[in-house]
Parts: C-alpha cells; sequence; structure tokens
C-alpha cells in the first residue's frame, strides 16, 4: 500500500530543542528556515507553546506571537508553519489564552499525547477547533501498541479531532514491519484519515522505519536536520529528501540542503546526537531515553557499565572487595582545595598554585580535566574517581604528586581503565544527602564532588575551597541536572558541617560563599550568594 502523496514535516527546533534547552541563535534560525522555505517540506514545526514551568527552557519552548510571524515570513507562501502543545501541561481552559495570540501565523497545532490520554487531547482538540486551528496528534510509545493499535482508548473521537493522526516510535525500538503494520491497520480502519510516523533512531532504523510507513500508507513523515532530537535523534530529513527525490526522478536544491545542514554543524559537534551501542539497548529494551540521556551525560560511566545496568546483568561489571580506607594524616589539615573542571582552572593556574603553596593546603582533583595541574601543585594530592569513566591517565610525573587515588566503598563499577602505577587506591564513603536513589544496577550513582567532600570530612579538614566549580551560563539538559546535583550537595555539606567552611576561591554560579583566589589571606573577605 502507497500513499498518494507523503508531506515532509520538518521538527528540527522542536525536537533537537532537548539538547539546547530550546535556545539557538537567531542567525542559526534564520539560516535554516531560508533553507526549508527552498526544500521540499511541508511543514515547518517551530517548537513549542507552553504554560510557565519550573526551571529554564529557551525562546522554542515559550514561543511568542512575534517569533511565529519572523518564521512565518521566512517560509515559502505553500509552506506551513507548525507548533506543539504537551498534552500533559495545558489545560483546555488554558488553550485560548495560549494560541490566540497565534492564530494569524500558525497552521497547524500538533499535541504530543501518551496512549492512555486520547481522551484528554481530543479535549484540547476541541478547544482548538473553537480558534479554527488545525490539529494533529502524536500518539507517543509506539512499541506498546504496535500490533493493536484499533485497541487504543478514544482512538475515534482522536481520529476525528485531528487532521493528521501521528504513530511515535518514542523508544526508537520498532521494526519496519512493525511499523508498516501499524499504519496499515489504521489507514485499513480509518480510509479517509491522513496518518503519520515521527522515528527516532536508537537501532539505526528510523528512515527504514519512516520508508516503511509509507509503504503502510502514511501521508507524513516528521524529520529533523543532522537527525538532531531527543536522544539517539530522529528520521534524518537529508537522507528523506535524498531519497524521495531520488526515487521521483525530481530536482532538489542541493545548495540550501546543505545550507541547512551546516547550520547545525558547531551543535552536532558539540551535543553528538546520534545513536550509539548504549540507545541500541535501550531502543532494543523499549527503555525511555531520559535516563540514558543522563547517564550519558554525566561523563562519569563507560558505556560497557550502563549497557550492563540496562541489561540487569550489572553483577558482571561490579566488584566487592574491599580497598584500604582513607586514613587522616598524623598532622592536622587545615584546607582542602577541590578542584572541578570549570574552565576558570586553566585560566588560573598560577594564582592557584601560589594560593595551595601559601596556605600548605591539601589538593583533590574531582575531575580528570585538569591533570596537567597536578604537576606544578604541591605533593600529596588526591585523585577522586566516581563512575569507571576517568577519561585520563596518570603520568609517571604525575604519580609522584599524588597520596592516594580515592574510590567509592562498594559495590562499584571495575576501575581497570586508570592505571594508577604505584599510586596507592583508597576508599571513602561519598557525602550523601539522603540515601542514594539514583543506581546502574547495584551501583549508587556517586558524584565526584560527593566523593571529594567525603574525602575532606575524612582527612579532617576544617575548609574546603572550591575551584573550577563555575556553573554554566547557558547549560543543556545533561548541564542542568549536574548543576542541581553540585548546588544540592554544597548546600547540604554547609548544612551537615557547619564548622567546616566551604567556600569558592574563583568565579562561580553557585550560591556558595566566595573568596578569590588572588585576595592576600588576611584581608579576603567572604560574600554570600551568587557573584
Amino acid at each position: 500500500m502507497n500513499a498518494t502523496t507523503t508531506d515532509l514535516l520538518d521538527c528540527t527546533l522542536r525536537d533537537g530543542g532537548y539538547y539546547t534547552l530550546w535556545d539557538f541563535p537567531r542567525s542559526l534560525v534564520e539560516t535554516y528556515l531560508t533553507s526549508m522555505s527552498k526544500l521540499p517540506v511541508a511543514t515547518v514545526e517551530l517548537g513549542y507553546c507552553n504554560v510557565a514551568k519550573p526551571g529554564y527552557a529557551g525562546q522554542y519552548y515559550y514561543l511568542t506571537p512575534e517569533t511565529t510571524a519572523w518564521a512565518k515570513g521566512l517560509l515559502s507562501p505553500h509552506q506551513r508553519l507548525a507548533i506543539m502543545l504537551d498534552e500533559k501541561s495545558v489545560e483546555p481552559s488554558q488553550v485560548a489564552e495560549l494560541l490566540e495570540p497565534h492564530r494569524p501565523y500558525v497552521d497547524l497545532v500538533r499535541i504530543a499525547v501518551a496512549p492512555g490520554r486520547l481522551r484528554h487531547s481530543v479535549e484540547l482538540c476541541q478547544e482548538l477547533h473553537k480558534l479554527d486551528l488545525p490539529v494533529g496528534l502524536n500518539i507517543m510509545y509506539l512499541s506498546k501498541y504496535w500490533d493493536n493499535v484499533a485497541s487504543l482508548d478514544s482512538i475515534d473521537a482522536a481520529i476525528s479531532s485531528s487532521e493528521t493522526l501521528a504513530l511515535v516510535d518514542s523508544y526508537g525500538s520498532c521494526t519496519p514491519q512493525q511499523v508498516a503494520r501499524a499504519v496499515s491497520d489504521l489507514v485499513t480502519l480509518y480510509p479517509s484519515a491522513r496518518i503519520g510516523f515521527h522515528g527516532h533512531d536508537n537501532l539505526g532504523l528510523a528512515v527504514a522505519n519512516s520508508l516503511a510507513a509509507i509503504d503502510g500508507g502514511a501521508s507524513v513523515i516528521d524529520g529533523t536536520v543532522t537527525g538532531m532530537g531527543r536522544g539517539p535523534g530522529n528520521t534524518r530529513t537529508e537522507t528523506f529528501i535524498v531519497q524521495q527525490a531520488h526515487g521521483r526522478n525530481e530536482d532538489v536544491d542541493y545548495s540550501a540542503l546543505a545550507g541547512a545542514i551546516g547550520a547545525f554543524d558547531e551543535l552536532l559537534a558539540e551535543h553528538r546526537w546520534g545513536t550509539n551501542l548504549v540507545y541500541m539497548i535501550s531502543g532494543a529494551a523499549g527503555l525511555p531515553q531520559n535516563n540514558v540521556m543522563d547517564w550519558l551525560g554525566k561523563n562519569r560511566y563507560s558505556m560497557p557499565a550502563i549497557i550492563h545496568a540496562l541489561r540487569g546483568d550489572a553483577e558482571l561489571s561490579v566488584e566487592i572487595p574491599k580497598v584500604p580506607a582513607l586514613a587522616p594524616p598524623v598532622e592536622s589539615i587545615d584546607q582542602v582545595i577541590v578542584i572541578g573542571g570549570g574552565a576558570s582552572v586553566a585560566d588560573h593556574t598560577d594564582a592557584i598554585t601560589r594560593y595551595a603553596d601559601t596556605e600548605g593546603a591539601t589538593v583533590i582533583h574531582a575531575t580528570t580535566r585538569h591533570l596537567a595541574v597536578a604537576s606544578k601543585l604541591p605533593a600529596g594530592q588526591y585523585l577522586a574517581v566516581a563512575g569507571d569513566n576517568p577519561h585520563a591517565e596518570l603520568s609517571t610525573a604525575q604519580r609522584k604528586q599524588f597520596s592516594a587515588v580515592i574510590v567509592p566503598t562498594g559495590p562499584r563499577f571495575p576501575l581497570e581503565a586508570l592505571d594508577y602505577g604505584d599510586v596507592p587506591v583508597r576508599e571513602v564513603p561519598p557525602f550523601e544527602i539522603n540515601d542514594p536513589t539514583d543506581h546502574l544496577g547495584p551501583v549508587s550513582d556517586v558524584a565526584p564532588l560527593a566523593l571529594a567532600l567525603g574525602a575532606a570530612t575524612a582527612l579532617g579538614a576544617r575548609e574546603v575551597v572550591l575551584v573550577g566549580f563555575d556553573g554554566y551560563s547557558h547549560a543543556t539538559l545533561a548541564q542542568q541536572e549536574l548543576v542541581r546535583e553540585t548546588q544540592d550537595l554544597i548546600s547540604a555539606f554547609r548544612a551537615k558541617h557547619p564548622s567546616v567552611e566551604i567556600r569558592s576561591a574563583t568565579r562561580t554560579l553557585y550560591d556558595v560563599p566566595t573568596l578569590s583566589i588572588y585576595a592576600p589571606r588576611a584581608a579576603s573577605g567572604v560574600s554570600e550568594g551568587i557573584n
């Protein structure tokens, strides 16, 4: 079965916003939209129209009429501009206030909805119809119902309330045969309906699944430029355009297509979306993208560790044996300097070195990002290794500067990837806010800062000085989670250990008392709050 025509809907900014928190430079968006205007793209979905929520999200999560008007003006007259509502976040009573200002510019409002909440989405559709706005429904989690689409509650009402009903392979776990059957079943049941498909690329099948959807009778296919989208990403718009044009012997403005791709080069280099072994396994198992994105984004676990956890066989990669506990030194320690991964460490290396020498501070590295600094700092340093993805080995020169490598108490992932040489390994209970709730299999998700603070406590430090805990002025989703984790640890440590001063000596966006790495010790003031 083949649809007579298949429209392409590009949703790069909306789906790709999961990597950028929906912030995109205006110049990038202008290049993208101008390129889209010259390509065989029927609809461009710009982003979300949303009610206010906690946390930060950017311009293309909270679309304004000014933004939709500008975008509409850059598209060709025959192209449609779409925006999306998140069904679980919007009530029917809010629809008119949210969407009325966009009516002159928006040609389609799509609603993302879980299968069990179709009834509520139909109520939203009815409110949108009052505004004379066309509606599309995106039903998520296709892998859970592909073999029985007719069983979905309120499917009749959903079909009659929307101009297009798209099936979404949310976990990227469906095969072409499953997609073709699901679409074909819907087309057979509702021959006058426009059925769409939105694929994710966990198994590398997004394009194949999109083509299978067309064979099943789909009228609309979703794509994104370079596949940019949540988790491993989506059907690549450029691949779909080239394949369709070749099959139909149609001309394409390849300069415009190259311009659209090039607009996202820097973001692709930064965020590196696309499938990998972890996403493949999560897709095959039908697991949500969020947990996988979080684990990968923390950059402290290797792919094998995450894979074992996803498969439920983490005991294959866990070590229980005890190593000696970190013992406090014979002489008391006044200060511990904890080095984080921020750029300020490289910017202020000389000042950090002078400070450590002057104060006789003990240094704990909560990252391997700045190990080059170790050779300039006093001997007796410690390296805190959380997770099993240390990213760097200790050189011969660096080993001479370290008293120990610190690991969390077991169970923990093996740390064979790091070449310790003759540096002893010592374990320490990490500082924890509560009982750990995040695990990969039986292993607690320990932050490097939590391990460093546990070590500072074990060493009997009376003051903790943070350097390189800069924060993020424009945080990705993964970085935003790390910000929350770090801030919670700092705040909890201050509350639990009021006799131990904790300060940042380099510029920081965290809420922590500060001192200057450049100020004379006797004259250094402490300021509360964010610098």
